[in-house]
């Protein structure tokens, strides 16, 4: 229910909507997101690898979405990607080692962090009314897109 609404929003505003298997393969998960060999997320108590083939893994994020749809698709480029992502951690009552996650991607000419600012608001309201947000900046240099070899 929650999952049509968010993207009843994003559709009203010209995003389309992307989806990508769970099941993933190492380059799409990790590799083409610059994350490197031995960053923690590719830890085997992170993520779910399977035995037969270790570079084969249940998704831990929809970002491999965004990267399958940017190597068919040509800017500019509006879609968001929901689905189900899975983590090796412990179940309790706060988290679970199978959730839903919505990325979006929107690559296009004169776009900035006002337009990122302004969607980010209208879906807020859009979702729980009357609403505010907060921004900070951080820098994660290791998610810069890599080309295929």
């Amino acid at each position: 229910m929650v999952k049509n609404r968010i993207v009843d929003i994003f559709s009203q505003i010209g995003f389309n909507i992307s989806e990508g298997p769970e099941i993933e393969d190492d380059w799409h998960n990790f590799t083409a997101l610059n994350l490197p060999e031995h960053h923690p997320a590719r830890d085997m108590q992170d993520t779910f690898f399977i035995q037969t083939d270790p570079d084969v893994l249940l998704r831990t994020h929809t970002s491999s979405v965004q990267v399958r749809y940017m190597e068919n698709n040509k800017p500019p480029i509006r879609t968001i990607s929901p689905g189900r992502v899975f983590r090796n951690e412990a179940i309790s009552a706060r988290s679970h080692c199978i959730f839903h996650q919505v990325e979006g991607l929107y690559i296009d000419k004169n776009v900035s962090f006002a337009d990122l600012k302004q969607t980010l608001l209208y879906f807020t309201e859009s979702l729980f009314g009357n609403s505010k947000i907060m921004t900070a900046t951080l820098l994660f240099s290791f998610y810069r897109t890599q080309r295929r070899s």
